[in-house]
């Protein structure tokens, strides 16, 4: 029977030094999978939402259709400019008849474009220049002009502003889209057809 030689010292040690070597390269692996299983994956920089766009804060195109607001910068300009003929009849005027007339203009042309006013704001409709061109128009003209002459002229100028009028508030009653603007149109045509009716009647009294 043969027997195996006994390990030496040296023998030993080698052995030794091998196993503990194997054990650090495992130890050493082992912490970095470790590690590269835990690393966090960076975060995402989240982009950046839209600023939404603030309600009510459409382009004035956007808010009517085009024949609706064009409408209603007509009348604006119409109906502010009856108002600042009409307030120079007090001092211009003669016949008592022009006087009344234009007192009727004042009263109901105030209150149609108060109600004018509150719809533009509604629809976002800028009628400010339409404004300053009503307050504008033929004033100075119709100012040079006293008595008689101022009565004529001022009865002329009614006349042929309220044949317009009553034609373009018909059309938009008839014709508008959008249903507020319509209501308008509806609300005023009869009394502007009444206008109509007392200014005709009023440049057969002045040129009598």
């Amino acid at each position: 029977m043969n027997v195996q030689n006994p390990l030496t010292r040296g023998d030993l040690a080698t052995l030794s030094l091998r196993i503990l070597g194997s054990l650090v390269l495992a130890a050493a692996l082992g912490t970095g999978l470790r590690a590269q299983a835990v690393t966090p994956t960076p975060a995402l920089t989240p982009t950046p939402a839209l600023t939404p766009t603030p309600s009510g804060m459409a382009t004035e195109s956007d808010s009517l259709p085009h024949s609706d607001k064009g409408f209603m910068k007509k009348v604006a300009r119409a109906s502010t400019n009856e108002v600042a003929l009409s307030q120079l009849a007090d001092s211009h005027a003669m016949s008592p008849d022009v006087k009344s007339f234009a007192q009727m203009m004042i009263t109901d042309h105030t209150q149609a474009n108060t109600d004018l006013g509150k719809l533009a704001s509604a629809k976002g409709v800028d009628l400010s220049k339409a404004i300053n061109k009503g307050q504008e128009d033929d004033v100075l003209s119709l100012s040079a002009k006293n008595g008689a002459d101022f009565d004529k002229a001022y009865a002329k100028k009614m006349l042929s502003a309220h044949e317009e009028a009553v034609k373009l508030f018909r059309k938009e009653a008839d014709e508008g889209k959008d249903p507020d603007v319509v209501a308008f149109a509806r609300k005023y045509v009869d009394t502007l057809s009444m206008h109509l009716d007392k200014a005709k009647a009023l440049n057969i009294s002045v040129t009598q």
